[in-house]
């Protein structure tokens, strides 16, 4: 899944998840993604950029361009959102099993699972969380009969029935909640785009470690591992 709202970038990011969503419910009447998650947060960020950028975002976001964006405009967006990944689900779902089945004999072992989990992070230049094997119990739900092995036919099955979830992190887990309320500095109840640029660079700042104006994937990670710390000491 595609996980935002993480540290000091993720207010930006979530603008991006919200434009294509923006952009998804203009089409449908007349975010996710304009950007690829991953490749958003693999490249440097220059603080002159963000006001720019969120100012792009938020004329998307701000469905009936009255210069804010409430609640209901984040909610009709959200829907929206979900629509789409729901459509878009099977698309991935296909994608992802091919991905995982590395020697392509139609079937995943939880060794290839486990291989691709450990590849993921090594990208990120982290390393997995032993104590939470989510891998090893997602594919538990999905071998039903236990014979160690997911079938093409047991992943679809598994999709089906909601054991196994192929849809991006919903926005309103960030933006419509504790973001929203952070951003609505007096609030109103609703976001001007002053109000969401002030946060962006709050964020921005908070992650931009050595305060020189460029926020890079080294900073992102780090300031992301110093989160989770702060949570779990929470």
């Amino acid at each position: 899944m595609m996980k935002l709202f993480v540290g000091g970038a993720a207010f930006a990011a979530l603008f991006v998840a919200a434009a294509a969503v923006a952009q998804t419910t203009a089409s449908a009447s007349s975010t996710v993604r304009t950007h690829r998650s991953h490749s958003y947060f693999a490249r440097n960020e220059n603080r002159a950029d963000v006001p720019k950028h969120v100012d792009k975002m938020f004329a998307r976001l701000d469905l009936n361009r009255d210069g804010f964006v409430t609640r209901d405009e984040i909610a009709t967006s959200e829907a929206a959102y979900q629509a789409r990944q729901q459509q878009q689900a099977p698309k991935r779902a296909a994608k992802l099993f091919d991905r995982l089945d590395a020697n392509h004999d139609g079937q995943i072992t939880l060794a290839e699972v486990e291989a691709a989990h450990a590849a993921r992070y090594a990208g990120r230049g982290e390393q997995p969380n032993p104590s939470r094997p989510i891998h090893s119990r997602l594919f538990a739900r999905a071998d039903v009969n236990k014979d160690g092995v997911i079938t093409r036919a047991e992943f679809d099955a598994a999709r089906t029935s909601g054991a196994l979830q192929f849809h991006r992190a919903s926005m309103s887990r960030g933006f419509g909640g504790r973001m929203f309320d952070a951003a609505d500095a007096n609030k109103d109840g609703r976001i001007s785009l002053a109000e969401a640029q002030q946060l962006a660079l709050q964020h921005f700042d908070a992650d931009d470690l050595n305060h020189d104006g460029i926020l890079t994937p080294d900073e992102r990670r780090e300031a992301r591992k110093l989160t989770r710390g702060k949570h779990r000491r929470s």
